[in-house]
């Protein structure tokens, strides 16, 4: 099939960097939980985030927003006293739902062990 050879699309330097830092940023456990907690509530107040994580320490949760914050992730907005956060990249969510749909589903013999 000579004719049908698909062409793949090289990532600029430029791509790769940015895509090397996001990882780099999100690469810890309680930044996962983080960005995936935002994820799914698209704007998520920092109430609403320490609902989902009740045992993280205040100092530490708001640590990692700020770094974050910090690296473009996320997106702050302030109403009244209350902080809201986003992602501020669609394709962040679209990764995020892209691994944990892709993961594999324990069998129930696994599940046994």
């Amino acid at each position: 099939m000579e004719g049908s050879r698909v062409e793949m699309e090289m990532c600029d330097q430029e791509e790769i960097s940015r895509l090397a830092n996001l990882l780099k940023a999100v690469g810890h456990p309680l930044r996962v939980q983080i960005v995936s907690i935002i994820a799914h509530e698209q704007l998520a107040s920092i109430t609403t985030i320490q609902s989902y994580l009740p045992d993280i320490d205040q100092f530490v949760l708001y640590s990692n927003l700020r770094f974050l914050h910090e690296r473009t992730i996320l997106k702050k907005l302030r109403k009244g006293r209350e902080t809201y956060y986003s992602l501020t990249d669609t394709s962040i969510n679209d990764g995020l739902n892209l691994f944990f749909h892709s993961k594999l589903v324990k069998t129930s013999a696994e599940a046994d062990y």
